[in-house]
């Protein structure tokens, strides 16, 4: 009797257990089914015709997606699923540009991507070019593909570009105004040469080469902010920009010596990873006539990643007033500072080797300055290679820094 009193016992235990488990479940799919989550949608400079931007919704039902609209674009898609929703989430519109009439594209043999080959010369206004066409990704804008395009004021670019060619908008002197996307990498030579309207240019991280002559004679253009991902300047870059008065080079922020330790548990031992060396993307260069004619220029800072300023790199530039070597910079070509007939002071740094006879020719009121004794002056330096102007040796190091700003980006 009491074996089997015993076996009912533990048989009612078990279906106790069983019931407390089946019902916590029960309990636990009951209130999901009741938790709601919050999705949020961001319309990325469209308008909201129709519909909610937050909505609270039920585990596992839908989102509602709005109904919203952009000038001179329709809505591609969002960019995660409304559906089934199972956690708190924001949805960005993905916007499309209606491209403008009068485009014409390559006749590519992928399937994939194909590349803006040129346009008809009657377009006029706003320009917009959109990521795809028939399906296809664009990649790039062939060389002198908008040349001479005379009535284009503003042209859109969606992300998405790679390349844009040689000549691709040279000689387009009413246009004003234009972003360069941040997947863009090369500015082909030219590029931009002869926009004289040019006022406003943004160049967004992750262009890493400015071809030859790829602004050359943009009368209008006031400001330029050159990324940090930028390596490679071209000869004549922004030559004759007579209006040009900021230059800025974002610089990376200082980096600490401090390398992370890595300690084995067993022996306590701190490990440092070999790991093989990186090329060092920077900009070593300011290459020749790059600045060149550039009157409205008054304070350059050069980034001290740069170790050689080319001929005639700042020649004419007859408004600079204040200009910062980098300790690094070893070379300084023929004319560079020629007749920049406001400089008053250059502080030479340490590290100079080569200096062009006339690399400051016509600076009448120039004062050099440099913490080298006058024995001690490097052999690459060319016999009057002060030009005529005053030399202090052996000066104190002064601030030589001038306090680099970026300017608030346009708004886009």
């Amino acid at each position: 009797m009491e074996g089997k009193y015993k076996g009912r016992k533990r048989i009612i235990l078990i279906f106790s257990a069983l019931f407390l488990v089946i019902a916590t479940l029960l309990l636990l799919i009951f209130n999901q089914g009741k938790k709601s989550y919050t999705v949020k949608f961001e319309l990325d400079g469209g308008t909201l015709l129709n519909g909610s931007l937050v909505q609270e919704v039920k585990h596992g039902q839908d989102a509602i997606p709005p109904t919203v609209v952009k000038d001179g674009a329709y809505l591609r898609s969002w960019s995660g699923s409304y559906k089934s929703v199972t956690k708190n989430m924001t949805l960005e519109a993905v916007w499309e540009y209606e491209t403008t009439p009068g485009i014409i594209y390559s006749e590519s043999e992928n399937k994939n991507y194909t590349e803006i080959e040129g346009a008809y010369k009657y377009l006029k206004g706003e320009i917009y070019l959109g990521a795809y066409y028939d399906d296809k990704k664009v990649l790039g804008i062939c060389d002198g593909a908008f040349s001479d395009c005379t009535g284009i004021t503003k042209v859109y670019l969606l992300d998405g570009l790679l390349l844009i060619g040689d000549n691709a908008f040279s000689g387009c002197t009413s246009l004003t105004e234009i972003e360069i996307p941040e997947t863009v990498v090369r500015l082909g030579d030219g590029v931009f040469s002869g926009c004289e309207s040019l006022e406003t240019l943004i160049l967004n991280e992750g262009l890493e080469e400015i071809g030859v002559g790829a602004f050359e004679g943009c009368t209008s253009l006031k400001k330029i902010i050159i990324p940090k991902t930028v390596t490679s300047i071209g000869e004549g870059a922004f030559s004759g920009c007579e209006s040009l008065e900021t230059v800025v080079f974002v610089e990376e922020s200082e980096k600490t010596d401090e390398v992370p330790e890595n300690i084995t548990e067993e022996t306590g031992e701190t490990l440092i990873p070999e790991e093989p060396a990186k090329p060092e993307k920077v900009l070593k260069e300011i290459a020749a006539g790059t600045f060149e004619g550039c009157t409205s220029l008054e304070e350059i800072v050069i980034p001290k990643t740069v170790t050689s300023i080319g001929d005639g790199a700042f020649r004419g530039c007859e408004s600079l007033e204040t200009v910062v070597l980098g300790e690094g910079l070893e070379e300084i070509g023929a004319g560079a500072f020629e007749g920049c007939t406001n400089l008053r002071t250059v502080f030479l740094p340490e590290s100079l080797l080569k200096l062009a006879a006339d690399a400051f020719a016509g600076c009448e009121d120039l004062v050099i300055k440099t913490i080298l004794p006058e024995e001690d002056v490097p052999e690459g330096w060319e016999e009057g290679w002060n030009s005529g102007a005053e030399v202090e040796w052996t000066a104190e190091t002064e601030a030589t820094t001038a306090e680099t700003t970026v300017p608030e980006e346009t708004t886009k």
